[in-house]
């Protein structure tokens, strides 16, 4: 398994730890309460290109996050499309494994409803 999906998998582990699913999970394999879905996109013909790579819903904030191995470089249209989400009042940002701490923080403040500082664009 490549950094990236040993990075991805990490994420998802953490967020169904947080409640958060991958959208149309069984009821059986629920294990605590819901507060939210998160769903991994996969590039194809039905994709519109540069989307992030995750699209994450916690009590209907709506988060997007392309992941990125620590050495990974966003391509010019995945950074101006994150950028097109903030400038719509939209959360995104492009995440590396040292951000995975600021990222579980994040996440902990919309969960508990805490104030939610702004993130930069690329969280390292």
């Amino acid at each position: 398994m490549g950094p990236e999906k040993s990075f991805e998998n990490k994420v998802k582990n953490f967020l169904s730890e947080q409640g958060i699913y991958p959208l149309g999970i069984e009821k059986q394999k629920i294990t605590i309460a819901p507060i939210g879905y998160w769903e991994k996109r996969f590039a194809n013909r039905n994709t519109k290109s540069g989307l992030p790579d995750m699209h994450i819903c916690i009590y209907g904030h709506s988060i997007e996050v392309e992941l990125k191995q620590q050495n990974g470089k966003p391509s010019d249209l995945q950074i101006k499309m994150c950028q097109q989400i903030i400038d719509s009042e939209g959360i995104a940002f492009i995440l590396y494994p040292s951000g995975f701490e600021t990222f579980k923080r994040f996440i902990h403040n919309i969960i508990y409803d805490e104030y939610i500082e702004d993130l930069p664009l690329i969280v390292k």
